[in-house]
């Protein structure tokens, strides 16, 4: 998946593997100890918080670059419903991983699928309040930090969904 180290670090949030203390989150700077600490605070404030729609079910698109289809900068296109999520990563004229998992008010939290040798890996992206849309609807304002909004779907971006939707389907 080396087409997402283009992403800003501070951008992401990288889970641990699943031998480290239950798949804590790692916080570039922090020991285990506090990274574990951390992830037990993250999680008594997101299973304490009620469940709400992050993103309105329908397609989406966001980009590095608010501009489609710029060589080296990653894409993810992805499916809501009911803060469910389906979708790939991708850069313009190279190959996509396809992942499933969920919204919530904190972060876009995946299983990708590499491309190439088919293991799994959890991952998870901050999300946050798109500050450019017109206040008083929340509802699907909220974007994927350090990417843009891109409102059209290309012919492109619905095939590669397409793709995952089937092969995540199986």
């Amino acid at each position: 998946m080396g087409h997402l180290k283009n992403i800003s670090r501070t951008h992401l949030i990288k889970k641990c593997s699943l031998a480290l203390a239950a798949c804590g989150l790692i916080f570039p700077g922090a020991g285990v100890a506090q990274s574990e600490a951390i992830a037990d605070t993250l999680s008594s404030e997101q299973s304490s918080a009620s469940p709400s729609v992050i993103l309105a079910d329908g397609n989406y698109l966001f980009g590095q670059s608010p501009n489609r289809d710029e060589i080296g900068t990653t894409y993810a296109v992805l499916s809501v419903k009911n803060n469910q999520t389906i979708g790939a990563f991708y850069q313009p004229r190279s190959s996509f991983d396809c992942f499933s998992g969920q919204m919530s008010q904190n972060a876009l939290a995946v299983n990708i699928v590499n491309s190439y040798d088919q293991t799994v890996y959890p991952y998870e992206v901050a999300v946050s309040l798109d500050n450019a849309v017109v206040a008083g609807n929340a509802t699907g304002n909220y974007a994927l930090d350090g990417f843009y909004r891109i409102h059209e779907l290309s012919d492109q971006d619905r095939e590669i969904l397409a793709t995952c939707q089937a092969d995540l389907a199986e």
